[in-house]
C-alpha cells in the first residue's frame, strides 16, 4: 500500500510498546535514583545499592535527572520514531552498559548484607538491570517491525560549525567513556575523591552514552530530533556543577581530574544550550520536493494558451 505524503513526512510513528514497556519504565527509575541519590547522597550506604562517595552520589544523581528529563520529554513530545531514535537507543545503550558495570563489580553492592533497605535496593537494582534489557529489546524489535510510515526525507548535512564542534566532543567523551569503562583501576586509584570501580564505571557509562548521543546528532542532521538529548545535558551538566559545589570540602582541587571534571560538566552545559539555541533559531531545512509538471494547458504545436 502506497505512502500517504503525511506519513512520508512524519516517518513511522513512534511505536506504543517503546513508548509504554520503555520510555516510561525508565523514565520512572531515573526520577527514583534521582531524586535518592540527590536528597540522600551522604546516606548511600543505609538507602542505596552500594556505598559511594557523597561526590560520586550526588554527580550519579544529576545524570539520572538529565536522563529522566530527556526520557519524559520524549514520550510527552515525541511522535514520530526519528525525534524519540537517539534517545531510545542512547536509553537501551546505558541500561547494558549498567548491567555490564554491575556484573563487573557486583561484589560492591549491599547484596551480603547491611541495612535493610540497602540490600533491599540492591537486589531491586540488580533485577531490574537484568530484566530492562529484555523489555528492551521487545521494544525495539515492535518498532522494527512497525510497517505504517516510513524514513522521512533527511534533511541535508549540517554546517560544519554546528558538526565538527559536536562531533569532535562526542568522540572526547565517548573514548574517554569507553577507556575509564574498560579499565577503571588505575583511575580510582587517583581520582579527585574517594570512589570505587563501580563508581568509575556509572561514571563513564554516562560520559560514554552522551558521547555517543552527539556522534547520533551529527548523523541525524537536524538538531530538532535531539532536543530532549540537549535538556539532558543542560540538566547534568548544571547539577553536576552544583554537586561539586556542594560537597567542594571533599575534592582535591590541587588534582588535575578534579579540574577535568569540570571541563567535562562545563562541555555537557555548553554544548546543551548551545544545542538547544540553536535548534530554536535554525529551521530544519530539507532538500526542495520536485514540483510536479506544469499543467498549463496549451494550444497549436504546443505553445502557451
Amino acid at each position: 500500500m502506497a505512502m500517504s505524503h503525511t506519513e512520508q513526512a512524519i516517518g513511522r510513528p513512534l511505536s506504543p510498546a517503546v513508548r509504554y514497556a520503555m520510555v516510561v519504565p525508565l523514565t520512572l527509575g531515573a526520577a527514583y535514583a534521582a531524586l535518592l541519590l540527590t536528597l540522600a547522597s551522604s546516606s548511600t550506604d543505609v538507602v542505596f545499592a552500594w556505598t559511594m562517595s557523597p561526590v560520586s552520589a550526588t554527580l550519579i544523581g544529576a545524570g539520572y535527572a538529565g536522563s529522566c528529563a530527556m526520557l519524559w520529554l520524549c514520550g510527552a513530545r515525541a511522535k514520530a520514531w526519528t525525534h524519540a531514535r537517539v534517545t531510545v537507543l542512547s536509553s537501551s545503550l546505558f541500561m547494558l552498559l549498567m548491567l555490564a558495570a554491575l556484573l563487573l563489580d557486583h561484589g560492591t553492592l549491599h547484596l551480603r548484607g547491611g541495612e535493610v533497605f540497602a540490600v533491599l535496593a540492591a537486589f531491586g537494582w540488580f533485577g531490574v538491570h537484568l530484566v530492562a534489557p529484555l523489555i528492551g529489546a521487545a521494544g525495539l524489535g515492535a518498532q522494527l517491525v512497525a510497517t505504517k510510515g516510513g524514513e522521512p526525507e533527511r534533511p541535508p548535512v549540517m554546517p560544519w560549525w554546528i558538526a565538527l564542534p559536536t562531533a569532535c566532543s562526542g568522540l572526547f567523551l565517548a573514548v574517554a567513556g569507553l577507556l575509564l569503562f574498560v579499565a577503571p583501576a588505575w583511575p580510582a586509584r587517583h581520582w579527585p575523591w574517594t570512589v570505587g570501580q563501580l563508581d568509575v564505571r556509572v561514571l563513564a557509562a554516562f560520559a560514554l552514552t552522551f558521547g555517543l548521543a552527539m556522534l547520533g546528532t551529527v548523523r541525524e542532521r537536524a538538531l530538532r530530533r535531539v532536543t530532549h538529548g540537549m535538556v539532558a545535558m543542560v540538566v547534568a551538566g548544571l547539577l553536576g556543577l552544583v554537586g561539586l559545589l556542594r560537597y567542594a570540602d571533599q575534592v582535591r582541587w590541587g588534582s588535575v581530574g578534579a579540574w577535568g571534571v569540570v571541563a567535562v560538566l562545563m562541555l555537557l552545559l555548553g554544548m546543551g544550550l548551545a544545542g538547544l539555541g540553536l535548534a530554536a533559531a535554525l529551521p530544519d531545512a530539507l532538500p526542495p520536493t520536485p514540483h510536479a509538471p506544469s499543467a498549463t494547458p496549451t494550444t497549436g504545436a504546443g505553445n502557451p494558451a
